[in-house]
Formats: structure tokens, sequence, C-alpha cells
């Protein structure tokens, strides 16, 4: 406990101490639900907000980007006057210093999910058998790699015929091609690994070879 106690404290005294603009965008912040405001709400009719003048807040244009945290800074003063300022920031759950994605506290995992197909189910020895899929959400799982084992069922065991890796392209898409030398029944896994980004993820297809 007094462990914990000491690394919570580490970890909240290092995001008081970073600087103003610690968070570059509010992108995580109102993923998280706590920076997602809209023209007219409450957070926009508060006298300080209206008196400040669109313009002080929206340094970057009027999309949901156009925001930003250094923005703040010069009525709210820096980090550390921000953070303290609301308990909202510094009470758990939902404090900075443990919320996935501010002030260096990694953001959350995403769960991946991923399809896959293996065409033709039946192919003749020695000609192509295509395996492709998909792979997401976007744009997290772009450019992951898909480990790819080819099995040939050997009597009662599935024995390793290839091993190859395919990577997820800007689209999602990942494919790649497998001659097979020998006849029989043959077993396809795809498997995406668990990262900080994402979640594991593998699926199974089968197909056959014949002479």
């Amino acid at each position: 406990m007094v462990a914990l106690t000491v690394l919570a404290a580490a970890v909240a005294f290092a995001v008081l101490a970073a600087p103003a603009s610690a968070q570059k965008t509010f992108t995580t912040c109102m993923q998280s639900g706590c920076h997602a405001q809209s023209s007219g709400d409450d957070f926009h009719n508060k006298d300080a907000h209206k008196g400040a003048g669109c313009t002080t807040c929206h340094t970057g244009g009027f999309s949901p980007g156009g925001v930003t945290p250094a923005s703040c800074v010069s009525c709210h003063g820096g980090t550390a006057s921000i953070l303290t300022a609301n308990s909202t920031h510094t009470d758990p759950p939902q404090s900075c210093a443990t919320t996935p994605g501010c002030h260096g506290v990694p953001p959350a995992a995403v769960t991946t999910t991923m399809t896959l197909k293996v065409a033709p189910a039946s192919v003749a020895v020695n000609k192509p058998v295509k395996i492709s899929g998909t792979a997401g959400p976007l744009p997290a799982l772009a450019g992951a790699k898909v480990a790819v084992k080819i099995e040939r069922k050997a009597g009662k065991k599935w024995v390793k015929a290839k091993a190859a890796t395919a990577k997820v392209g800007a689209k999602g898409a990942f494919t790649l091609t497998y001659k097979p030398a020998k006849k029989g029944s043959y077993q396809v896994t795809a498997s995406i690994a668990k990262t900080s980004s994402f979640t594991a993820k593998t699926l199974k297809k089968a197909f056959k070879a014949k002479q």
C-alpha cells in the first residue's frame, strides 16, 4: 500500500511538473469523455468563456481540434495551476495521472478485430492458395504484423508446413499465397500478438490439397 501511494505521488508530481502544453491536443481527453464539449453547452455558456471570446480558445480554428491545451494557458496558467484548480483533474478514477492517454499514461489498448479467408477451399498440389484477411480498427492496426502458420495433418498430428508474416496495410488488409507440396488436409492459423496499443487475436481456416 505504501509503495502504491509513493508511486501515485510520483506520477502526480511528474504531471504537475510537466510543461503547460504537456498534452498537445485534447484528442485523448475527448475520447475519455472528459473534454467532449459542443457548441452551446454549459462549458461554452460560462461567463468567463463567453467573455473571453471564441478566438481566445479556438486558436487553431473552429473544428473540435481547434482548441488545444496551449490555448488554455493564457487564462488558466500552467499545468500545475490547471490540474490543481479542479478536483476532477486530480481525483481518481479520472485523474490526469491515471486516465489512459493523459500526460504520459499509456492509451488504453483497442480490441483487435480480424477476418480470415482461404481460397480456394480445395486446390491441386503445387497450385496457389490465397490467404487473405482484414484487421482493425484503423489506424491502430495499420502496419501490424500477422503471423501465419500453415500446418498439414499427418495421422492425428498437425505438422508445420510453413510459417510466414503478413503486414496489415493502410486500409486494413493483408494477404499472402502458399503452394501445398503434398496432398492432404491443411490448417491456416493467423495471429496478431498483443501490444500496448491493441489486443491479441487468432483465427483459423482449413483447406485441402489433392493430386
